[in-house]
């Protein structure tokens, strides 16, 4: 009984601390939710000296089942299923710190250099508490994390040393005294920098912000020499701007020689066959005393004027592959309406893909397109760069290899000449710089390129040739790129050009593209078709190319680039230059120009200088025929005594004849009458009015003047008459007349009229004037019954004299 009694009571004690047991061990919550970031975009900014990310909005995140968040994660993509890269590439972390998370550099990661990925592009997402297997992650959101330059570059010069040679009264001009220094700073993608100063005292010259230098006195010594700095365009980090080393600047002034060109020739040659040698005598001084000559370029144009040449130039398109990079509208020859891609300058761009189109450039090849630039009124103020088209490195460096763009109000074509094997200081054309207004007007233009690398590239815009003018174009060499390994990719992008340091694409294109293409060309020899339609141009036959020397013409011959090493060469291709025409038959009638621009490097300096430009008129004269006036008209009359008592017509059968083509190229301005010997009181000469006309009767004869036409003159001549009261005082008389045109001051033939008088027994009656005792008659007074010589009335013999022009 007692054993039982103890056996209960140990069964109420254990059950008793059971319970007690199951009371203090309740049981585990269950993990039902997913954490829950606070944004799903963040962006962080890191300095390049930095290693936290200041962040935007902060970081947070919450769990709906009320447990802590004990983590965050980086990823390269937003999906699990294509999660293969190491998160040890990701140079960043995120460490909780006092419960908060803060993005941070690793502690084994170098700092971040802006210059070469200035973009990380990531994934965040968070996770709680829960042991490994069970613990749940929120959904990830973009984490974006740029680095900002701490400029820690400072300018650097293209040249250590810069040599300028001036002329005396010479003045220095943008291109030809100009020194430029680089930023590589990924702050500043145009490498540009802000300001240039010069830090020698005392000199005359200033220097502006485009590194351009003016003189600001005049130039009294042979040399001067000065150190110029370059100013960086950001504040560092203690609110100063870097400077670049000194560079250093010569100027030499030559007061000896003054270059140029000049021959003994006129300046108008006229042309009488279908050729002439141009410069025959020319003399092409370039002051070898100061000068020893590397390289004379010259470019000899043609232009007609307005007159026909007799080219075509669709013919002179000869052309192996086409690569359409943007699409043609299907009017190819006309404005596009349909085809067209728009840029807005500073997002939009293509990348060419390489099946697409290589990039790689062949030394014959031709650009087409229609472009419309948009033009704001800053693209002449801000220097940025717009690129059409640009071929740059893909990774390490942002060297442009090739590209096409617009900056200020210049088209520039750049071509950099690729590596060579071994380094060279031997510097090759590799920009061409268009100053064209056509570009910033805002309307549609097509543009042609034909170019011809290194010697030279023409630009056609609407079909025109664009004459290059010293103020207008201009060529900067440069030498070819370096060998980088790395480097042997490139991206051809449109619109923009890609900068691998900064991982993005810069310089962007604003306006509207259609149709633009790039034809390579394989044959080298221009179409046979093509120069045999050119009617008018210019050639240089009989000569060779050899070293040293070297000639190319565009397509239709009218400008030629002449590219020698030495003055005496140049001077002899001068002289074999020659202006053909075979138009049947020559023509057209007018004059041309011939200009001759000539560029000149001097052996060990860094910039050319120009000649003065050498001009050569060319006339086609349209022969002129010589105006002539001629009279014809009776000569000799044998006159019976009683006619002359009544009076006589001079002229009464005059006739005036011309070869003059227009009506007014045959009015006369006065005609004279002489008489010989002199009139005596008993003769007279009888003139009528004219309205037009005027004269005077004097002893000697009679003047008319006025300016008339033939008819005028005429009918008036014919109505001359002549009367004598006494016959026989003179048994020969005569008349003497000759006119005077007002064209090209012509002189008629002289007509002279003899009278011989006939005594007659029986007198007839007197006429009116034969019955006044005066000199002079009035008119008015007069009965006109003067004897016609013509009437058979009375036997007068008569010669004739004139001649009927052809």
């Amino acid at each position: 009984m007692i054993w039982s009694t103890i056996l209960a009571v140990f069964i109420a004690l254990t059950n008793t601390q059971l319970v007690s047991t199951q009371t203090k061990s309740p049981r585990a919550k269950p993990n039902l939710f997913d954490p829950v970031l606070s944004a799903d975009a963040y962006a962080g900014h890191l300095k390049e000296n930095e290693r936290i990310v200041q962040l935007q909005p902060r970081l947070a995140a919450s769990d709906a089942d009320s447990s802590k968040i004990c983590g965050y994660e980086l990823s390269l993509h937003k999906h699990d299923d294509i999660l293969a890269e190491a998160t040890p590439s990701i140079p960043f972390t995120v460490e909780l710190i006092d419960n908060q998370p803060v993005i941070q550099l690793k502690s084994t990661a170098d700092p971040l250099d802006c210059e070469i990925k200035q973009t990380h592009r990531l994934f965040v997402r968070a996770y709680d508490c829960a042991p490994t297997e069970k613990r749940r992650y929120s959904e990830r959101s973009t984490l974006t994390i740029t680095v900002d330059d701490v400029n820690e570059y400072a300018p650097v010069f293209t040249h250590n040393n810069y040599l300028f040679k001036l002329h005396q009264d010479e003045t220095c001009d943008a291109s030809s005294c100009r020194v430029e220094a680089v930023d590589d700073d990924c702050a500043n993608p145009d490498h540009r920098v802000c300001g240039y100063e010069i830090v020698t005292p005392n000199v005359p010259f200033a220097i502006d912000s485009n590194g351009s230098i003016s003189i600001t006195k005049h130039l009294d010594n042979s040399q001067y020499e000065f150190d110029v700095i370059a100013i960086d365009c950001f504040p560092a980090s203690d609110n100063t701007r870097k400077v670049s080393q000194p560079a250093r600047v010569t100027f030499k002034i030559i007061k000896t020689c003054q270059p140029n060109i000049n021959d003994n020739a006129p300046s108008e040659l006229i042309v009488q066959s279908d050729h002439i040698h141009l410069f025959d005598s020319v003399n092409v001084n370039t002051c070898s005393e100061s000068c020893n000559v590397e390289d004379i370029v010259g470019t000899v144009e043609l232009y007609s004027n307005g007159l026909d040449s007799g080219c075509n130039l669709q013919q002179c398109s000869s052309i192996d592959r086409e690569y359409i990079l943007l699409e043609k509208d299907s009017q190819a020859t006309g404005m596009p309406s349909s085809k067209i891609m728009t840029f807005n300058g500073y997002n939009q761009a293509l990348i060419v893909n390489h099946s697409q189109f290589s990039g790689h450039l062949n030394n014959e090849f031709t650009i087409q397109m229609w472009m419309k630039h948009t033009h704001d009124g800053n693209n002449n103020t801000n220097n940025e760069k717009e690129h059409i088209f640009c071929k740059s490195d893909e990774k390490l460096k942002n060297r442009h290899h090739a590209a096409l763009f617009i900056q200020n109000n210049y088209l520039k074509l750049l071509i950099r000449k690729e590596p060579l094997s071994g380094k060279t200081s031997t510097k090759y054309p590799s920009e061409w710089i268009w100053k064209v207004p056509e570009i910033n007007d805002n309307q549609w233009h097509s543009y042609k390129l034909f170019v011809h690398y290194p010697e030279k590239v023409d630009l056609y815009i609407d079909d025109r040739l664009v004459v290059p003018t010293k103020d207008s174009f201009r060529i900067v060499e440069d030498i070819p790129l370096s060998e980088i390994p790395g480097t042997q990719d490139t991206i051809f992008a449109l619109g923009a050009c890609w900068h691998a340091r900064a991982s993005r694409l810069v310089q962007h294109f604003h306006g509207q593209l259609s149709g633009l293409t790039i034809v390579q060309k394989e044959e080298l020899q221009r179409s046979s078709n093509c120069v045999r339609d050119c009617h008018q141009y210019l050639n240089i036959p009989d000569v060779q190319k050899e070293g040293g020397v070297e000639f190319m013409s565009n397509v239709n011959r009218s400008m030629w680039i002449l590219r020698t090493d030495n003055t005496a060469s140049y001077e002899k291709l001068l002289k074999h230059l020659v202006y053909r025409n075979t138009f049947q038959p020559l023509g057209p009638h007018g004059k041309r120009t011939v200009t001759v621009n000539t560029r000149v490097k001097c052996a060990g300096e860094v910039h050319t200088y120009d000649l003065p430009t050498f001009t050569r008129q060319v006339a086609i004269i349209e022969p002129k025929i010589p105006t002539k006036i001629e009279i014809r008209s009776d000569t000799s009359y044998n006159v019976p005594e009683q006619v002359m008592n009544q009076g006589i017509y001079l002229y009464r059968n005059l006739s005036i004849y011309t070869n003059a083509i227009k009506r007014n190229q045959g009015d006369i301005s006065d005609c004279s009458l002489r008489a010989t010997p002199t009139l005596s009181n008993s003769e007279q000469l009888i003139i009528p009015n004219d309205e037009n006309l005027d004269h005077t009767i004097t002893k000697e004869g009679a003047v008319i003047t006025g300016v008339g036409s033939i008819d005028a003159y005429q009918y008036l001549l014919r109505q001359i008459a002549y009367i004598s009261k006494k016959p026989v005082t003179y048994v020969d008389r005569s008349f003497t007349l000759v006119c005077n045109g007002v064209y090209d001051r012509v002189i008629t033939n002289e007509i002279r009229v003899r009278i011989h008088t006939e005594k007659q027994m029986a007198p007839p009656a007197p006429v009116a004037a034969a019955r006044s005792n005066k000199f002079v008659v009035n008119n008015d007074d007069i009965d006109y019954n003067f004897i016609d010589v013509d009437d058979d009335i009375y036997p007068t013999k008569r010669s004739v004299s004139g001649k009927m022009i052809q």
